[in-house]
């Protein structure tokens, strides 16, 4: 391999972990601001809910607010689902670099698939320990329900749909 590929495969491989990196931070930050802004609709639902008397204008804000709420919801999911989905790119085109019969540097988005995916300790007899074992964490961590893009969504979505129906309910027979 000449220098220049070399040095163009370095750089690449660079700026691909630089994007990836700064991937996983916007989702955690993304799905952060998604929980806050859920559990700010959900708290005000319940404190309008602990009303002793509830009225009707306040049974018609409740029903406004799951409306915003599945919306919400939705926004999430689509969100945090392209994000993760532009993250698994940006680790594809690592571990891609990685495979290359020219990469001499230490393979580390493999070694997390094969952690993560494969569930395959990682050995470096450098380390103390010298294996590093998936934990149940990791077994967990690909599963559906795992997923934090699909789990929150459902979990909120649930409760704003629940909460819409009662106040639906309420509103027919007030």
């Amino acid at each position: 391999m000449t220098t220049l590929a070399k040095v163009d495969l370095d750089a690449t491989y660079e700026h691909l972990m630089t994007l990836w990196t700064s991937g996983v931070r916007d989702y955690h930050t993304m799905l952060s601001d998604y929980l806050t802004a859920n559990s700010i609709f959900v708290a005000v639902i319940g404190l309008i809910l602990s009303r002793d008397l509830l009225a009707f204008s306040f049974t018609v804000l409740i029903v406004l607010l799951c409306i915003f709420g599945v919306l919400l919801c939705l926004q999430m999911a689509i969100v945090l689902g392209r994000l993760s989905g532009q993250n698994a790119l940006w680790e594809w085109r690592l571990r891609g670099i990685e495979q290359d019969p020219d990469w001499n540097k230490e393979k580390l988005i493999t070694s997390l698939r094969l952690l993560h995916e494969v569930r395959q300790p990682i050995e470096d007899r450098r380390n103390e320990p010298p294996v590093f074992e998936p934990n149940w964490a990791f077994r967990q961590h690909r599963q559906w329900w795992a997923h934090r893009a699909i789990s929150f969504p459902w979990f909120f979505g649930s409760v704003y749909a629940l909460l819409l129906v009662w106040s639906l309910t309420k509103l027919m027979n007030a």
